[in-house]
């Protein structure tokens, strides 16, 4: 996996199922299909693929990690392997171009769902703050 946006927070009090919750709503709203969302030993991950809005090769990990006054964020490409082993110049003698453009593409893509991402990170941390009695 390649981290594309990371970010942490300490001292707020964050409902992190709710943060999820967000994280799923941005995810759907971007047209991602097959959005889930997993518990795991240290937090929540949210894997989206297949988005409509987005042509990209891999699958996204958004992930939650720590406690609610203390954790972390990051937003993770899931890499696949390279459908092709040849070396660069025989790959593109071979109809390979096709291929690497596509890559290309999906890389760029990626980055325009990262801008995405981190412009409405903080907006969601912001909605799922806990009021403090």
């Amino acid at each position: 996996m390649v981290n594309l946006v990371q970010k942490n927070w300490k001292g707020l009090n964050v409902d992190l199922s709710g943060l999820v919750q967000k994280m799923i709503q941005f995810f759907e709203s971007k047209q991602f299909n097959n959005v889930t969302a997993l518990k795991t030993e240290t937090g929540y991950e949210v894997i989206a693929g297949d988005s409509k809005q987005y042509k990209m090769e891999n699958d996204v990990s958004a992930t939650i990690e720590g406690r609610p006054d203390d954790f972390n964020v990051s937003l993770d490409s899931c890499k696949r392997e390279k459908r092709f082993t040849l070396p660069l110049f025989l790959t593109s003698m071979f109809g390979g171009g096709y291929l690497l453009l596509k890559d290309f593409r999906s890389e760029e893509e990626m980055q325009k769902l990262e801008r995405d991402f981190r412009r409405e990170i903080e907006s969601m941390v912001a909605q799922t703050r806990k009021s403090v009695p």
